[in-house]
C-alpha cells in the first residue's frame, strides 16, 4: 500500500515536471496596422437613432409592468 503511494507521488511529480518545463517562446509577430477609423455617421442617421431609442424605452417599459 505505501509503494503504491509512493509510486502515485513520483508519478504526480513527473507529470509536473514535465508539465513545467520551458518551452521555447515563439518568435514574435510583426505588428498588426491600426484599424481605419470609422466614418462618421450620416446626418439623416439622427432620426434612425431617435427611432430605435424609443423602441427600445417602449419595450423595456413593457418588460417592466410584464415583470
Amino acid at each position: 500500500m505505501a509503494l503504491a503511494y509512493l509510486l502515485s507521488i513520483a508519478v504526480s511529480f513527473v507529470v509536473l515536471a514535465v508539465a513545467l518545463r520551458r518551452r521555447p517562446a515563439p518568435a514574435p509577430t510583426p505588428p498588426q496596422a491600426p484599424a481605419p477609423a470609422l466614418a462618421a455617421l450620416p446626418t439623416t442617421a439622427e432620426g434612425d437613432v431617435r427611432v430605435i431609442l424609443a423602441a427600445a424605452a417602449q419595450l423595456a417599459a413593457r418588460l417592466s409592468t410584464a415583470a
